[in-house]
């Protein structure tokens, strides 16, 4: 193959075929206002450059396109959101309405025919533990068929939808408080806050009501696994262990993201009431000091204590999105944006792109979406207008940009960023594709920028993104 965006309850027009959407509206480094301005020809330039390694390391097959999770490692490819071929169809859709080139979308289409064949056969979730998560399960394959289906008339991905929603209804299990497809986790990546927050994504754009039924069953069942103290509730990430990691993935802000956008989409007020708790835990947990906040990564390993961490994953970045989410959904409107604030002047104010500012640590892989710098590039390009006169936003935004582009390993017009992996994600030398650790992710977080400079809309919108879904 050749390369070639609450108010209360809104349902959102669909425009091209039957899920069409339009994506949504729109320590500090070193004297950031010195900073050249960013020209967006350049950014779009290193976009495609990751589209064309990524297209370099595609496998045709008689279902469709995959990728290696890692090309280092090619021997591995998985069909999910966070390493697998879902990514890349989310970044391939993005980097089409991007360029309108349509050499972009087939690479687009290829991967999402694969994904209908893996839905067509169930049984090759069987070993996944995770097999309903949006992160790593059939859930984030339907938000890649979303994207394409904007775009593509086929009646196919529209069943393949269907069906996914129809393959969750069929895995999920009634429990007393409500719906549940996990055994163990609660959380925004591996269980069922993720689950519940595709089944919502599903339902506003195409009036499902299997799946509005299915998001508001499951918040309730999360918002019976609250443990509630003097300070509000929290979650586990695990229910069999004693692992609260109150951040974004893994716990507090995550889940209670969830119910927030599930309670304001249902106009259910138990599930604002459970969202505005785990907001006043985060409130209690969190260190306020000299103008800046930082949240601990968590409790129930001695490696934790003390630990800081400033990316989407277990820091400010995805926190911010929680405080960002409940002022959408006009919970605390006040307090939330005050919390946005501090948690963006922090970004701010630590160094980055740098190493970050004690007592922040720098995490485990430097450059990406989920624990680095590409997700402090993200947010600066979405939730900052540059007619407020923020300097500061803008000069950091730009170091981040220089920093990501000088870490690109870039020849032949085609660009992707190597990693010494640590141990929990496979170890060694690696060059990810995906979105958590890989090209992917940070080419999304490139347009996020390129969208910015240029005064466009968003390219592409995920569940889990307060500034482009639910529309605001």
């Amino acid at each position: 193959m050749t390369l070639h965006r609450q108010s209360a309850v809104l349902m959102i027009l669909l425009v091209v075929c039957w899920a069409g959407f339009a994506p949504a509206a729109n320590a500090g480094s070193a004297e950031p206002a010195k900073q050249q301005p960013i020209s967006a020809e350049p950014v779009l330039e290193l976009a495609e450059d990751v589209g064309r390694w990524l297209a370099s390391h595609a496998t045709t097959t008689p279902a469709g396109i995959t990728w290696p999770d890692n090309a280092l490692s090619p021997e591995t490819s998985s069909y999910d959101l966070a390493s697998g071929v879902a990514g890349k169809v989310v970044y391939f859709t993005a980097l089409y309405r991007a360029t309108e080139n349509p050499d972009y979308l087939d690479m687009a289409r290829g991967g999402a025919d694969y994904l209908v064949s893996v839905v067509q056969d169930p049984a090759l979730f069987d070993e996944n533990p995770r097999r309903a998560s949006l992160y790593t399960g059939i859930s984030g394959i339907g938000v890649a068929l979303l994207h394409v289906q904007e775009h593509l008339c086929d009646p196919t991905y529209k069943e393949t939808v269907t069906k996914v929603v129809e393959q969750l209804k069929q895995w999920s299990v009634l429990e007393a408080t409500g719906l549940r497809w996990s055994e163990d986790f609660n959380d925004l990546i591996y269980g069922d806050a993720g689950t519940a927050l595709f089944l919502a994504y599903v339902a506003e754009q195409t009036g499902n009501e299997y799946a509005r039924d299915m998001a508001q069953q499951s918040a309730q069942f999360l918002l019976g696994q609250a443990q509630q103290t003097q300070d509000g509730s929290f979650w586990y990430f695990r229910r069999s262990k004693p692992f609260n990691l109150p951040n974004f993935s893994h716990g507090t802000a995550g889940i209670a993201y969830v119910l927030a956008t599930i309670g304001t989409l249902g106009d259910d007020e138990s599930l604002r009431e459970g969202a505005r708790a785990g907001f006043d835990y985060i409130r209690s947990i969190a260190v306020i000091e000299n103008g800046k906040i930082r949240i601990p990564y968590g409790w129930g390993s001695e490696s934790w204590d003390g630990l800081y961490e400033f990316g989407w994953a277990h820091g400010l970045v995805g926190t911010s999105a929680f405080f960002r989410r409940l002022q959408v959904s006009e919970i605390d409107e006040s307090t939330a944006a005050e919390y946005e604030v501090l948690s963006r002047t922090t970004l701010l104010n630590i160094g980055l792109p740098g190493a970050p500012a004690e007592p922040f640590a720098e995490p485990s892989t430097a450059d990406d979406m989920r624990f680095g710098r590409a997700g402090v590039l993200s947010l600066l390009s979405q939730c900052c207008d540059n007619r407020s006169g923020d300097d500061d936003i803008v000069g950091v935004r730009t170091a981040l940009w220089s920093y990501i582009e000088e870490a690109a390993v870039r020849e032949n017009r085609m660009a992707h960023w190597e990693v010494d992996a640590p141990a929990f994600i496979g170890g060694g030398r690696a060059a990810y594709t995906g979105i958590f650790h890989g090209a992917a992710g940070i080419g999304l977080a490139v347009l996020r920028l390129h969208a910015r400079l240029e005064g466009k809309q968003a390219y592409l919108r995920l569940p889990d993104d307060p500034f482009v879904w639910p529309a605001n």
